[in-house]
């Protein structure tokens, strides 16, 4: 009787084992739970979690980047334009010039500042723009943490806004753009360069900003895969080792009943002895 308890015992054990196998294979996962092993499934999903915050931050960082390339495209197209201001305005300076021709260079050069502050003023992604007038800067979040944020700093190109001084409204003393107080001198060259220089490196901040962005977004992904990756490893079954397994114990289980036959057997030999 004692082996056949004993045989009992092993088949139990043996059908539990493989149960557990089975759901191994099935759901894939050697730790589907808590109760699998705690330590290893809360490990896995502060993982996750951090992923999920990840995830977010790569939201966030698109999002930026849409701001920062409207942004950059824009500042890129007035700095075009304030080339072609500086060709009008360096022709107007020649005194040789009649009255009408050099009201003639200033008025195109109003109408491309004009252009400009356009530009400057329609520069929006997702209602976010770093070059209007009052702009705020960007702040990007970029990792699972919420104090991993990277700033733009918001760059006013509109005209008077510290960077883009085109002058247009000293030379503006009326609302008809074709009015110009006076002739522009060498003076007025020299500080429109001077913004121009302002405008570029303005252009390039929004530029570094941007690469930043790509940077911290390649950063971000990598850090999902690797993370990705590392919860498989903590909680992924090993569906080769686990269907070898399988094969063992259903042949062990065959034993086991071949066991459990030869155990209950005895008894009747031994029965037989007095019939």
């Amino acid at each position: 009787m004692a082996a056949v308890n004993s045989a009992l015992q092993h088949m139990s054990m043996l059908q539990s084992e493989s149960a557990k196998v089975h759901d191994r294979i099935a759901t894939g996962l050697k730790v589907g739970s808590a109760s699998d092993n705690g330590t290893v499934w809360a490990m896995a999903q502060v993982m996750r979690t951090d992923n999920e915050s990840r995830g977010s931050a790569l939201t966030s960082i698109d999002l930026g980047t849409g701001v920062v390339e409207t942004a950059l495209a824009a500042a890129e197209g007035i700095s075009d334009l304030m080339v072609e201001m500086q060709s009008k305005l360096v022709a107007a300076t020649d005194t040789t010039l009649d009255e009408q021709s050099w009201r003639s260079l200033m008025t195109d050069f109003i109408e491309l500042g004009n252009q400009a502050t356009r530009l400057a003023d329609n520069a929006s992604f997702n209602d976010l723009n770093l070059l209007g007038s009052g702009g705020e800067d960007l702040s990007v979040l970029i990792g699972a943490n919420p104090g991993d944020t990277l700033t733009i700093a918001a760059e006013d190109l509109t005209d008077g806004g510290g960077i883009f001084d085109a002058g247009l409204a000293a030379n503006l003393p009326q609302s008809d753009n074709s009015i110009v107080a006076t002739q522009p001198t060498s003076a007025d060259v020299a500080a429109f360069e001077t913004s121009m220089s302002d405008v570029t490196s303005a252009v390039s901040r929004l530029g570094v900003g941007l690469r930043s962005l790509e940077i911290q977004k390649t950063l971000l992904v990598k850090q999902i895969d690797v993370t990705s990756a590392g919860i498989g490893n903590l909680i992924d079954a090993d569906l080769g080792r686990e269907s070898a397994k399988l094969q063992a114990l259903q042949v062990r289980e065959q034993l086991g009943i071949q066991a459990l036959e030869i155990a209950n057997r005895s008894p009747r030999v031994i029965l037989s002895f007095f019939q």
